[in-house]
């Protein structure tokens, strides 16, 4: 395991020896590889004017006109799988460009190099290597180990200018895939963001800590989005920050992270594992409307996806990822989730149906403290995985509710599942991390193993 770990940093080091010091473009936000199955991925990457980013100034990582290059190979046996050919960033897209890959196999490893040269130039003056694996068939009896995280802010980077502690510990997991469920950055967080041109700026900061860079370009991403990298908190269709508008807030998402034609989807990885992200923001009701049959935060349409999904899926364990939490208890004076009043009656019908499946589990952010609840009627069991690290645990928390809670933490980290079978019974563990930056390995905090039923 650790093997693979001193690879990827080695490839690293290589791609960053390999930046001329020419007047670039460069990659100062790195790449991010996203949207895996098992046939396809995304990969995200932007032109910088400079090599490396300087997370200390709002500006962190000016973009550049360019062109970049993706190749990617199979590697084992050793193929080129993918050429994409130089093509242009997007100046009115914030010098990004996404390359969709596909036709590929399987429970397969991937490398890929993605170069930049300036426009019509022919040297590559970057490059930057990474790796991911594709999602085992739905057919195969494989082990999984997924890493899902929530709410990180620029005032929360706990290791200067390298960022956020857990993506120097997490690699060491080698686990398969991540999710990031929400509160990738916050535009209403100092520095303040209140228009585009500074929501953007935001990503680039965030994406230009040398640890959270470098952590997207050895895993499977899959990313989330919640209130505050929408436009503000609790915020709902048509609201706007300052300048910045929802419709800005939608685009400029889809626009810094890998994604696909929508923002809700479910993926299987193997014969036991199957999980689906949800879309909270984009089809909500107002949450000071009364509630009702009428009320929602997931919309009729996404809805039903998720109903006729769920009854199609034969996955041994289903997990429900969401950006807030369906059980929570959340703490007092909250009115924008599932587990609020204000929420109730579609808050119930969702909570009805998960009770009705078998092996299915929640796991949710948005919440500033790590928990492990089991409703006390219906019996869903529910994962918090917690804010980044400590200094994210802001805002204030229920304490500890023995009605609901088996595991409560009010400080941050992140949360592993752990699918795997025991003789021919699959189980699942759920693994709730500490972090801080004096830690070098990985530290579980709570462990919990669930055998299917």
């Amino acid at each position: 395991m650790k093997r693979r770990v001193c690879v990827l940093h080695s490839l690293l080091l290589i791609g960053a020896a390999a930046v001329t010091q020419a007047a670039g473009p460069f990659q100062a936000d790195g790449i991010k590889i996203g949207e895996v199955d098992q046939t396809s991925s995304i990969v995200w990457t932007r032109t910088t004017a400079d090599a490396q980013a300087n997370p200390s100034v709002e500006n962190a990582a000016p973009g550049a006109e360019g062109e970049v290059r993706v190749t990617c190979w199979q590697t084992q046996p050793r193929r080129e799988v993918f050429a994409s050919g130089w093509k242009a960033t997007d100046p009115l897209r914030d010098f990004t460009r996404q390359f969709g890959i596909k036709d590929l196999s399987p429970a397969a490893a991937y490398e890929v190099l993605v170069e930049t040269r300036p426009v019509g130039g022919s040297d590559a003056t970057s490059r930057v290597e990474g790796r991911f694996r594709t999602a085992p068939a739905p057919e195969a009896v494989v082990p999984v180990e997924f890493v899902v995280v929530t709410c990180q802010a620029i005032r929360s980077a706990d290791c200067g200018d390298n960022g956020h502690s857990p993506y120097k510990l997490i690699p060491k997991l080698d686990a398969d895939f991540f999710v990031h469920t929400g509160d990738v950055v916050y535009y209403d967080n100092p520095p303040n963001c209140k228009d585009a041109e500074h929501a953007r700026w935001k990503w680039n900061r965030m994406y230009g800590f040398f640890y959270n860079r470098d952590f997207h370009a050895g895993v499977a991403s899959y990313f989330m989005k919640d209130d505050h990298d929408t436009v503000k908190n609790d915020c709902w269709p048509g609201q706007s920050y300052g300048d910045l508008t929802w419709e800005q807030g939608l685009a400029i998402f889809r626009e810094q992270v890998p994604m696909g034609e929508k923002t809700y989807r479910t993926v299987r990885w193997g014969k036991d594992v199957q999980i689906w992200m949800t879309e909270n923001r984009d089809f909500r009701s107002p949450n000071k409307m009364p509630d009702g049959p009428e009320k929602t935060i997931w919309g009729t349409e996404q809805k039903a996806w998720f109903k006729r999904t769920v009854a199609e899926s034969d996955a041994t364990f289903r997990f429900l990822i969401m950006p807030g939490p369906l059980l929570g208890p959340d703490k007092r004076g909250k009115a924008d989730n599932h587990s609020n009043d204000c929420f109730k009656h579609e808050g119930d019908e969702i909570r009805d149906f998960v009770a009705r499946q078998k092996n299915m589990f929640v796991i949710n952010g948005d919440r500033h403290w790590q928990y492990f609840s089991i409703h006390p009627e219906l019996g869903i069991r529910e994962f918090g995985c917690g804010p980044i690290n400590d200094l994210h645990d802001y805002g204030g928390n229920p304490g500890f509710v023995p009605e609901y809670h088996r595991f409560f933490n009010g400080g941050g980290g992140w949360l592993t599942v752990t699918v795997s079978r025991r003789g021919d019974r699959p189980q699942a563990t759920a693994r709730w991390y500490k972090t801080s930056p004096e830690m070098e390995e990985p530290e579980v905090r709570y462990e919990t193993t669930f055998a299917a039923e």
